[in-house]
């Protein structure tokens, strides 16, 4: 799974969801009304700067209403939802009623779910009510149908994680992964606007799609042990399976890191790094190379002093832009994507 659908709402209001999909989804869809629905983030520049980057949108077509639909049919026929689940009269209601969009789901639907009581008659600005409990439970099902086999789900209302899918023990979600990753690149979370930057790049330079893959072996990881603690029978294993986890995320930052420590005189074998420049302070400080580049050595190389300036400091601007053989080795370890955005400032 490349990409992610979000529930409940029809717009990511979470900064932990947004950053976490930054880290992990080509795009992070929600469920919209209209083709024309825009989300609106007002004076979060940051949140609409990611949603630029990385959101998209999903009208419910025939199809997934119609696959929403008959679960709803065999979820209410089998009468085993608990009736706090359920939408009261007009006496009982709830002061904070959960609303839909009527356009999400079918006549028909609403129909199936007004003879069963979980919802009632519209609201007066057209949506349909419903508990917190069954409002979840809908947009859990609609969510459901909508991703199918192509779409991880993700959302930020804990409860609705237990909605899909058969057992009494919730899924782990990639959210409650990553900070384990994230500790082991010595911070406690990642700036949402390095995100950002990162995400511009892989879109954007010549070498993006390197990122890109480093990205998508970042999130098959994580994907891959949100599936084994889902295994889990109790709290004890899936402490074993984090313990497990983080210690295989260790040895490949480890091995990462030694790997590209290892090749780091490869640099100096390219024709254009016959050595740093130094203007003030050196470009690349954090490689400790030797650092001086003369009008000679400008000559020697066969362009002018810019033109070498400018490759260098576009060489190690990028953070990992190396030689072949570091790129293929980055690509390859699922921690390459955290170690990039811990050196990028």
């Amino acid at each position: 799974m490349r990409s992610a659908i979000y529930y409940p709402r029809s717009q990511v209001h979470s900064r932990p969801i947004m950053q976490s999909s930054l880290l992990l989804w080509d795009k992070l869809h929600t469920i919209v009304p209209m083709k024309h629905y825009r989300p609106d983030y007002l004076d979060r520049q940051d949140m609409a700067e990611a949603w630029e980057l990385i959101g998209a949108s999903i009208v419910p077509n025939d199809a997934q209403r119609k696959r929403m639909h008959i679960d709803m049919e065999t979820t209410l026929k089998a009468g085993t939802l608990p009736p706090d689940l359920y939408y009261v009269g007009q006496v009982d209601q709830p002061s904070d009623p959960y609303e839909i969009w009527p356009q999400k789901l079918s006549e028909q639907t609403w129909d199936l779910m007004r003879s069963h009581r979980l919802t009632d008659l519209p609201l007066p600005n057209g949506d349909y009510p419903f508990t917190q409990e069954g409002g979840l439970l809908v947009m859990a099902k609609l969510a459901d149908a909508c991703a199918g086999s192509q779409f991880a789900r993700v959302t930020d209302r804990l409860m609705a994680y237990g909605m899909i899918g058969s057992g009494d023990k919730r899924s782990a979600t990639e959210a409650e992964v990553v900070p384990i990753t994230l500790d082991l690149i010595d911070a406690t979370s990642i700036p949402i606007e390095r995100l950002i930057a990162l995400r511009k790049r892989e879109a954007s330079e010549r070498r993006g799609s390197d990122f890109t893959k480093m990205r998508h072996a970042y999130a098959d990881a994580v994907h891959a042990h949100t599936i084994a603690l889902g295994k889990a029978l109790d709290q004890f294993e899936r402490d074993e399976v984090n313990r497990q986890f983080k210690e295989k995320m260790e040895f490949d930052l480890k091995d990462l890191r030694e790997a590209l420590g290892a090749n780091k005189l490869d640099l100096l074998m390219k024709p254009v790094v016959v050595a740093t420049v130094v203007t003030g302070a050196s470009l690349a400080s954090g490689l400790g190379l030797p650092v001086a580049l003369t009008a000679g050595a400008a000559a020697a190389a066969g362009s002018e002093w810019k033109d070498i300036a400018k490759a260098v400091a576009d060489f190690f601007s990028s953070g990992f832009n190396f030689n072949r053989k570091q790129r293929e080795t980055m690509t390859k370890h699922p921690m390459a994507y955290m170690y990039s955005l811990s050196q990028t400032h």
